[in-house]
């Protein structure tokens, strides 16, 4: 343990900073909120990159902080340096701070200026927390943090009822998973008697492992977008393009993988199995339904969806490493996607005359745009290469690490994974080839008539960045050998020389695919697919299924089983009550009374004998008479 160090508090802090600052000034202050959220986060990024220089490959270092006790027990909120936190620390910054940049032009004037800037900064310090958080329960709290802030960023043009609904939908099913996230965390502090990670996993197994660790992917699948919890992502594309980039390409939907990784030794084999086929099922999908989009940004998403699925199918497979290196150049070559695709909408948007409305990111509407945009055309295509795999790009690389890792092995369900992936790294190629194509090449539609402004340079800038972040020189100097400075460490394969000329084959197989596919200028997609097998349809009917049939049960335990109680046991005291009215008024009234009857008519009888009056002793001597005489007759 150890205080903590300046540039930590720098790179933690800057972002909370940049927050707190820009919510200080005013609406109209739009350059003084700008020039305070790139100053905070410039320092931020310059602290994260200088941790990545001096603490790389110097051990996990733990720096503690007390938080609070209760009784008995201590609660820290250590953080913990590592490789894996330093080189995440790294790329959230540098990616927020693009993003920053980029939002520049692309935010310029919005109305919502001042709250957009404040809420990327407080978005990028709870990632940040996520990060660098060494106990699970002050991660959680941040886990929670990054959903607060992602809601209003989806959200941001609250204008839009579709953006309204988008962010309600993330926040709804991220909460879902991070119910089970919180069961989890129970189930750790009740066998461990403790929430830090480094003290977790220096701990033996105990017979809870697999709850708790499923329970903790239930969190990874909400906020990674993992089937079923997945449909959220795509839908989140109406918040504003450079928070696509952030949240849903590089940070946010990375920080489930990245704590699966931290997580990673926790796992049980049944456990992984779970996650390995949850990510089979996910990166099939998303495949399949990029394939059939007509927007931009849908496309990108559901491709999203894919890349993150095939993490979690590695993670499963405990190829941890390769799925971090491809976490982390997914998150350049992603992040230069949507930028470039935000160039391209911002662009047309900009030039669409009044009296012309078409939908600037639908890619029917597009093609030719190669000429207006050749900038963004280059970085494209890099984004895209990557993304594709195909060699002498960062992507390439990465997922060479995770087919050479799972080739080696021979058990059957490494080689179905590894199907799947080769299937799957196919259909990448095809609907990245379709889009890049309708775009950028073939006949100009509904975009040949406007007249494009030229690119401010606070959007070009960021993506020939994140353009050159896509070669492979991130990964590594050889650029068909992914053993570079992040996987230096391993042993060399002999069977990886093989199989990398075999990927080779294969993506220009796919390419020439794509080619005799998507040339042609009309091309009919399947509606199944385009609605991702309607899972939301059947998430609503579902839903609605579930929630009528409990309505029904419920109404009918409360109306006849709750209610008919109540009332039949109201009936039985109204029954009980008459009858004791009853009792009490005939029988033990009625017995007082005549009681009180028969003593009064004997007292009168009594007092007619003695009362003094003539005609009455006459009666009764007569009446005794006859008596006795009826008496004495036989």
């Amino acid at each position: 343990m150890q205080p903590p160090s300046p540039l930590v508090i720098l790179a933690l802090l800057a972002p909370l900073a940049s927050f707190a600052t820009t919510s200080l000034f005013s609406r109209g202050r739009q350059k003084l909120i700008a020039g305070a959220s790139l100053f905070f986060m410039s320092a931020g990024c310059l602290g994260a990159s200088a941790l990545l220089w001096l603490y790389w490959d110097r051990g996990p270092i733990l720096i503690n902080i007390h938080w609070f006790a209760t009784g008995r027990n201590t609660f820290d909120a250590s953080l913990a340096l590592s490789n894996q936190s330093l080189v995440m620390l790294a790329v959230v910054s540098f990616i927020s701070l693009l993003v920053h940049i980029f939002s520049l032009e692309y935010m310029a004037g919005d109305a919502g200026w001042k709250r957009y800037f404040s809420m990327l900064g407080f978005f990028t310090f709870a990632m940040q927390g996520i990060v660098l958080s060494d106990s699970l329960l002050v991660l959680f709290v941040f886990w929670e943090l990054v959903g607060f802030s992602s809601y209003m960023l989806i959200g941001h043009w609250s204008s839009r009822p579709e953006a309204g609904r988008a962010a309600m939908k993330a926040f709804i099913m991220n909460r879902i998973g991070d119910a089970g996230f919180l069961v989890g965390l129970m189930i750790l502090w009740t066998a461990y008697g403790t929430f830090s990670v480094s003290g977790i996993l220096s701990l033996p197994d105990t017979a809870w492992q697999t709850a708790a660790s499923l329970c903790i992917f239930c969190g990874v699948m909400g906020k990674s977008a993992q089937f079923p919890l997945f449909t959220w992502l795509p839908d989140a594309m109406e918040g504003p393009t450079p928070v696509s980039a952030l949240i849903h390409a590089a940070t946010m939907v990375a920080a489930g993988v990245y704590l699966l990784v931290r997580l990673f030794p926790i796992f049980t084999a049944n456990a992984l199995l779970v996650v390995a086929f949850t990510g089979m099922i996910t990166t099939v999908l998303g495949a399949l339904a990029a394939l059939s989009q007509y927007d931009i940004k849908k496309i990108l998403a559901y491709s999203t969806v894919s890349q993150l699925g095939l993490m979690i199918l590695a993670i499963g497979m405990g190829v941890v490493d390769a799925a971090l290196l491809h976490l982390l150049v997914h998150a350049f070559f992603k992040a230069c996607l949507f930028l470039s695709a935000g160039v391209i909408i911002h662009s047309l948007h900009q030039a669409q005359p009044a009296h012309l409305h078409f939908d600037v990111q639908d890619i029917r509407n597009m093609g030719g745009l190669k000429t207006q945009f050749p900038l963004v055309f280059i970085t494209f295509l890099v984004g895209g290469a990557s993304l594709s795999g195909i060699p002498f790009f960062s992507g390439f690389l990465s997922k060479e690490a995770i087919l050479t890792a799972l080739f080696v092995h021979t058990d059957i369900t490494s080689w179905m994974m590894l199907a799947v992936i080769l299937a799957v790294s196919f259909l990448t190629v095809l609907y990245t080839f379709r889009m890049t194509w309708s775009v950028f090449f073939g006949k100009a539609r509904a975009v040949q008539s406007l007249q494009v402004s030229p690119t401010a340079w606070s959007m070009r800038a960021p993506v020939t960045i994140l353009a050159a972040c896509s070669l492979w020189l991130m990964v590594s100097w050889n650029p068909f050998d992914f053993k570079g400075w992040m996987l230096r460490h391993h042993e060399p394969s002999p069977s990886s020389l093989p199989l990398t000329l075999f990927s080779i084959l294969w993506v220009l197989a796919a390419l020439l695919t794509a080619w005799l596919l998507f040339r042609k200028e009309n091309f009919n997609t399947n509606s199944v697919l385009r609605n991702a097998f309607f899972a939301d349809k059947v998430y609503g009917w579902l839903l609605q299924k579930t929630i009528k049939g409990t309505s029904t049960a419920v109404t009918f335990l409360d109306r006849r089983v709750i209610d008919g109680g109540l009332h039949g046991i109201a009936y039985v005291q109204v029954i009980c009550s008459h009858i004791v009215a009853g009792v009490d008024h005939v029988i033990i009234d009625g017995a007082v009374k005549g009681i009180a009857t028969l003593a009064r008519l004997t007292g009168r009888i009594t007092r007619s004998f003695q009362g003094g009056n003539i005609q009455l002793y006459i009666f009764w001597a007569v009446f005794a008479i006859i008596i006795f005489i009826i008496s004495s007759i036989k």
